[in-house]
């Protein structure tokens, strides 16, 4: 693939992301109406708008990328040489319920190396784009990831869903904040981890998360300046893994407290 071929893949992806979004937003705001079903776990939800948001998304890239493998939170998909990985809404619990913290995320990954991620945030108009080498921007502008140095003054982003031990989550929870830092979970892990990218947070950890939320996210903070734990691990991209990002100054503490209270694999 010649760098404009990668290029041109990049700002399709980031068009794509905007009309996903756009679409979704419509559904959001009320003037297309949606069904909302759980998928069988407690607070795990879908709705008409994920299903839709995601068709469009597919026929798309199928249409210019008729070579590349799709796999979507909600069609399911394959791993190949060539994949985009899609999480149509991203947020789906706030996006259900009117809370407006939620996105839409699109990775390209290339022989197992993330090469593109997208991520559009409709409510404020926001998107995120980075690709392997080229940096990360929201909105045209260059972004960064925070110059924080210490947890005393640092706001982390923690995930956590009811398949996550809770005793470990809670355990986590308390030492970053006997450390010191301020702790937050907006509901929308893609977006988190566009807005470590952009220095808003200045870390993020979740102890498990699906590709499709993780890998735009991580690619845009490593083209950020930041610094992450190797992602998916041992089980392969499909079945994802533990996600670790940080500001760079802060990044082994914070690995340190992980380490010293979770049931996973070492991080380093």
């Amino acid at each position: 693939m010649t760098a404009s071929d990668f290029r041109a893949r990049a700002e399709f992806a980031g068009a794509l992301a905007r009309s996903a979004g756009a679409l979704a937003q419509r559904y959001f705001l009320g003037e297309l109406a949606f069904a909302i079903e759980s998928k069988g776990e407690r607070q795990d939800w879908v709705s008409a708008a994920d299903h839709a948001v995601e068709r469009h998304v597919r026929d798309e890239l199928a249409a210019r990328f008729p070579h590349d493998s799709i796999l979507g939170e909600e069609a399911g998909g394959a791993v190949s040489d060539r994949v985009w990985v899609v999480d149509p809404i991203d947020g789906t619990l706030n996006f259900v319920h009117g809370m407006r913290y939620w996105c839409v995320s699109i990775a390209y990954i290339e022989r197992g190396v993330r090469r593109i991620g997208a991520i559009y945030d409709p409510s404020l108009d926001e998107l995120f784009l980075g690709a392997l080498g080229e940096g990360a921007r929201c909105n045209e502008a260059p972004i960064h990831v925070s110059a924080c140095a210490s947890l005393d003054d640092a706001l982390i982003s923690q995930g956590y869903v009811h398949r996550h031990d809770l005793e470990a989550h809670l355990a986590l929870r308390g030492a970053l904040l006997a450390g010191g830092a301020a702790v937050k979970d907006p509901g929308a892990g893609a977006l988190m981890l566009a807005h470590v990218a952009c220095g808003r947070f200045d870390a993020f950890y979740e102890p498990h998360m699906h590709p499709w939320d993780a890998s735009a996210g991580l690619l845009l903070i490593e083209e950020a300046g930041g610094r992450v734990a190797d992602y998916p691990g041992a089980n392969g991209l499909a079945i994802g893994g533990e996600v670790l990002a940080a500001a760079p100054a802060i990044y082994d503490r914070l690995a340190d407290l992980v380490k010293a209270n979770r049931r996973t694999p070492d991080l380093r």
